[in-house]
């Protein structure tokens, strides 16, 4: 009987598409059995063998370049590439394959005898070409396709390289060959015949003869043709005496002898009366009138230019410098600033001092943050903005002007005596080199290399706690400063940047020892109010010994900045006199005494019981007025007589401590 389950088939459409599914479902004769679709039982992996109790150590391998350092100490597999993460377990779970589901049935089709049979299906046209089909042991197939490896719209299989088997062929056989049967050929061209070419004109014949120099009969000499003959020369003059020849004229005179100087023919005459001796013999009186004045030479010579910076006369470039305030400048172009400042001078010392003065004016200390630690890098263009720095910027600016200008300049760091410093005490360990200073070195006039400190000689911090408030005070002798006097007070990271004119090299420990103990408290209008060096003040330490009971005498001393100055010319006028305070024994013989001087050096000799007592203090003064009018220039004299008689004022130059 007939599946009940199973609807008759009722077309030919459908009875097709029952055919290919019972293709489908039921394998061909001589296949492989298909892939079971059962539930597959799931195989369980071995667990990895236990880790070994105690593993053999491995001798550390030496770090080399050609032998690289171990990047962890796990396996090769599990280290990273570059940044990436490593996993998290050595031995990950493989994947397992999931299970098919199980395979439907295959239908059976019990009323297929009870059908009606199928119609026949049409021939097939035989094919165009001969088709030949042999098993291939190579044949291309993947599991989601069952088509050849060649295009799908191809007419023709392809050729596999190993066929295990003949097959079938077909072939197309073609017509038997007729000649008669053959198309006539088509007409063969004719060929063209190649057109003639224009007539040329007949050359004419030539005859060519080879260059060959015919002999040719040697001709007979003719002699030159003669030359037409010369005018007679005109008779000479007799040689013998005339003596009824002409006066002969004296040669021209030439002009310069009518110039100065000129050789007078006859002596002039000589005066009618000379000054005689006296009756005692003595030469006559020098005119006085005649006598040149000494002083009025001097004064028509142009001020000193030497060499000496010290001496020198810096008036012209320090005005010119003044002419250019920050706030009023046109534009921020270091370039135009630096040759507005330095065009007019042509000597490199000039254009130096031209920007130290230059900044004096325009940049001011930068306290509020130099008291707060606040401190930020800067740089030249925002020095020039700003008008604010530390020495760090007054240093960076002066060498972008100089460099924009043609000077050569350079900044040094290191560690300098100022803000902050004091001396070591006798004794003390010198400490370890700090720098937390910068200054200059700018090449000048002859090649020298000279050291400046536009920083501190723009001005100084006054006062003392934390609110201090920057002064501008102009101090030139911190660019006219020899390098040797510099070097006591500037000590640079690079020894080879000291610049000393002696060519020593000073060592750090030298350099910290060299105001061991004190020095002497100079006030800062000692040079260029005075014109009296720094370091030329004896005792030069500050503490002096006071010893009631000693009777030596205790020179005080001090002498001009160089040779060469004269304060009245390079200075700010003539001279004040000047006088050491001695406090004396218990401030009961309190005395101003006068130094001697001879115009270079002053000097006062105090006998060491008369000083005081220690803790009092002996100091020098500049007499600045007397009975109301200025001191400049009264003599040592002068200033005796009208002492204790008329009131007096006084400018400090330095101080000793009695100890």
């Amino acid at each position: 009987m007939a599946d009940p389950s199973v609807a008759p088939v009722s077309s030919i459409k459908s009875r097709i598409a029952a055919l290919n599914l019972e293709k489908v479902h039921h394998p061909e004769p001589g296949a492989p059995p298909p892939y079971s679709f059962e539930h597959a039982a799931v195989k369980k992996s071995r667990p990895p063998p236990p880790p070994p109790s105690k593993r053999p150590s491995i001798e550390p391998r030496s770090q080399t370049t050609n032998n690289p350092p171990l990047q962890s100490n796990g396996t090769t597999s599990t280290r990273a590439i570059g940044n990436q993460p490593i996993n998290g377990s050595d031995n990950a779970p493989k994947k397992q394959q999931p299970a098919l589901p199980p395979r439907l049935p295959p239908r059976t089709n019990s009323n297929v005898a009870s059908q009606p049979a199928p119609p026949s299906l049409p021939p097939r046209k035989a094919s165009e070409h001969s088709i030949r089909t042999k098993g291939s042991v190579e044949s291309i197939s993947t599991i989601a396709s069952g088509r050849s490896a060649v295009s799908v719209g191809s007419t023709r299989t392809s050729f596999s390289g190993a066929s295990g088997g003949e097959g079938q062929q077909y072939r197309v056989k073609a017509p038997p060959y007729d000649p008669s049967k053959l198309p006539p050929l088509p007409p063969k061209k004719a060929k063209e015949e190649p057109k003639p070419t224009p007539s040329r004109t007949a050359l004419k014949p030539t005859r060519s003869s080879p260059s060959v120099v015919e002999k040719t009969e040697p001709r007979a000499f003719q002699p030159p043709p003669v030359l037409p003959s010369r005018p007679p020369l005109p008779s000479r003059q007799s040689t013998t005496p005339n003596p009824v020849s002409a006066h002969i004229a004296p040669p021209k005179r030439s002009a310069l002898s009518f110039g100065l100087n000129k050789n007078l023919e006859t002596p002039p005459p000589l005066p009618p009366s000379r000054p005689g001796p006296d009756s005692a013999g003595s030469p006559p009186p020098i005119p006085l009138s005649s006598r040149p004045n000494l002083a009025a030479l001097q004064a028509s010579k142009p001020k000193s230019t030497s060499s000496c910076l010290v001496c020198r006369d810096f008036s012209a470039p320090d005005a010119h410098a003044a002419r250019f305030p920050r706030q009023t400048l046109p534009t921020q172009d270091l370039s135009w600033l630096a040759t507005q400042l330095t065009s007019p001078f042509p000597s490199l010392t000039d254009r130096a001092r031209t920007l130290f003065t230059w900044l004096h004016h325009n940049i001011d200390y930068n306290v509020a943050d130099f008291f707060s630690g606040n401190l930020k890098p800067s740089t030249p263009a925002s020095t020039l903005s700003t008008g604010l720095a530390v020495c760090e910027g007054y240093a960076a600016l002066f060498t972008a002007l100089a460099t924009h200008c043609g000077l050569e300049s350079v900044v040094i760091g290191g560690h300098g005596k100022g803000f902050g410093h004091s001396a070591l005490t006798p004794g003390a360990p010198i400490p370890p080199f700090n720098a937390g200073h910068a200054w200059n070195a700018v090449r000048i006039d002859g090649g020298e290399w000279k050291l400046i400190d536009c920083c501190w000689g723009a001005g100084n911090v006054g006062g003392g706690g934390s609110g201090q408030a920057y002064e501008r005070n102009f101090k030139p002798q911190f660019f006219s400063m020899p390098n040797n006097e510099f070097a006591a007070r500037h000590f640079p990271e690079d020894n080879e940047l000291q610049f000393r004119t002696d060519g020593r090299v000073m060592g750090w420990e030298e350099y910290m020892l060299d105001d061991a103990g004190e020095r002497v408290q100079v006030y800062g209008g000692c040079f260029p109010e005075h014109g009296i060096g720094e370091r030329t003040f004896q005792p030069e330490f500050r503490h002096v010994k006071a010893d009631a009971g000693a009777g030596e005498l205790v020179r005080f001393r001090f002498g001009k900045v160089c040779e060469h100055w004269e304060n009245e010319r390079c200075g700010r006028g003539k001279m004040y006199p000047m006088v050491l305070h001695v406090p004396g024994v218990g401030g009961g013989k309190e005395d101003y005494l006068a130094f001697e001087t001879d115009g270079r050096v002053w000097w006062v000799d105090v006998p060491r019981r008369e000083l005081g007592r220690a803790g009092q203090r002996v100091s020098v003064f500049a007499v600045t007025s007397m009975g109301g009018r200025d001191a400049r220039g009264v003599s040592v004299g002068e200033y005796k007589s009208k002492k204790g008689r008329v009131g007096m004022g006084f400018g400090g130059v330095c101080a000793w401590d009695l100890v």
